[in-house]
């Protein structure tokens, strides 16, 4: 029943596409145990490691302006882990100011390159949104909403695309909405609550930085 109930949910909504060739950076990931099945993974103990930098830019959310509070999410996700040295928004703004560089947007890699060596990063993180304005059932309106986006993670020392994270309209399926759908839980959460709640920009910034850690960890991306 279960699997007949998640082939009509379908996959998740955000993908990833990897650069062919790029290597997966291990050496800030620390090996993992599971600790039971709906538990989050411990990690063991090791020496602290080397953070890795990255910059992010303001994502252009198109007629709207809370790009800066969609970037601040994901730099607040990615700090959250203790793995990224993320450089901060107001700074970086003053150094885009200073060299007349793009502040938002996506950035093609010659330039994000040339951003990340002045700012000694390894990875820009630069994307475009289009915004959900959706009224439910009840007539309510939710707003800060993401319908698309694409999210683009610029490797600096190759001026080149590490990978492309992509939302696409709907639902942004992970294995918890899927439980809450799947389950007698799905008595409380609708299939648009699901998609109200999927499609705040802090969600997507968390399922973001979820794929490019999969990403850098094993080179390929994961749920």
């Amino acid at each position: 029943l279960a699997c007949g109930i998640f082939s009509v949910i379908g996959c998740s909504a955000i993908t990833v596409a990897v650069q062919p060739g790029s290597e997966a950076i291990r050496r800030s990931f620390p090996e993992q145990t599971q600790t039971g099945l709906l538990s989050e993974p411990e990690e063991k103990p090791q020496e602290a490691t080397e953070q890795i930098r990255v910059v992010v830019m303001p994502i252009d959310v198109k007629g709207e302006q809370w790009g800066g509070q969609f970037s601040d999410a994901i730099a607040l996700h990615l700090m959250n882990t203790r793995r990224f040295d993320v450089l901060e928004r107001s700074y970086l703004e003053r150094v885009l100011r200073e060299q007349s560089l793009q502040q938002s947007g996506l950035i093609d890699p010659e330039t994000a390159a040339k951003i990340g060596r002045i700012l000694g990063a390894r990875f820009l993180i630069t994307g475009e949104a289009i915004p959900l304005r959706y009224q439910d059932s009840a007539g309510s309106y939710h707003e800060n909403l993401v319908d698309t986006c694409t999210i683009k993670i610029i490797d600096v020392e190759t001026a080149s695309h590490f990978a492309i994270i992509r939302k696409e309209p709907g639902i942004a399926w992970t294995w918890s909405y899927r439980f809450m759908w799947g389950i007698p839980l799905s008595m409380i959460w609708s299939r648009e609550d699901i998609l109200i709640d999927s499609s705040e920009y802090d969600e997507i910034a968390s399922q973001v930085v979820t794929k490019f850690i999969n990403t850098l960890k094993y080179g390929a991306p994961g749920l």
